[in-house]
């Protein structure tokens, strides 16, 4: 009985259009059984190493995480202690800057009012300078320290981990195996995404 394997590779096309995938039949030749299995071996063998493989790679990283995560840890402990001290700074200059604008805003009211009014040249003008002092102090308005965010250890881990993903090249040595035993690759092209 015939064995028929299939991997399948995606080419993006640019821009929006569709993406393709290539797929592979496995024709395996009719009278060559024993070099098949040769080459099933191969491909496990190149498979169990690899996932050996990246499992140390994953323990190693687990470590080295947990020590960047302990560290960063330390450094945000930091961050927070400065960060209350500048919340409180920002809370005191808060009120005293919500004072100086009450104060001038309500002399800005009452100016603007008795101008409306009266029309009176001196109103008016004091009006205006009230509105410009209003912007200048508007543009003064003190800036809420932003809290540090806590590190995330699954984030670190999940970083590390990203590098443990290697491709052994596994189905390279098996396609070379195949096609060396008398096996023919046929690829065939069919739309994945975007299609029409």
């Amino acid at each position: 009985m015939r064995k028929l394997f299939v991997f399948a590779f995606v080419f993006l096309a640019s821009c929006g259009g569709p993406e393709f995938a290539v797929k592979y039949k496995y024709v395996p030749p009719a009278d060559n059984r024993v070099c098949l299995e040769t080459c099933d071996k191969k491909f496990n063998a190149c498979v169990e190493k690899c996932s050996e493989r990246r499992e140390r790679c994953l323990e190693k990283v687990r470590k080295e995480a947990e020590q960047i995560y302990r560290e960063q840890l330390r450094e945000y402990s930091k961050q927070v202690e400065l960060y209350n001290k500048e919340i409180k700074n920002y809370q005191n200059e808060l009120l005293s800057w919500n004072d100086k604008f009450t104060k001038l805003y309500k002399d800005y009211r009452y100016f603007d009012a008795v101008c409306r009014r009266t029309k009176d040249y001196v109103a008016c003008n004091r009006r205006d300078e009230l509105r410009e002092l209003l912007e200048d102090l508007n543009d003064e308005k003190p800036k809420k320290p932003v809290k540090p965010e806590a590190p995330s250890f699954e984030r670190i881990l999940a970083r590390l981990q990203a590098s443990c993903n290697v491709d052994c090249g596994c189905k390279d040595i098996y396609d070379a195996c195949f096609t060396s035993c008398g096996g023919k690759l046929i690829p065939y092209k069919f739309c994945v995404k975007n299609c029409k």
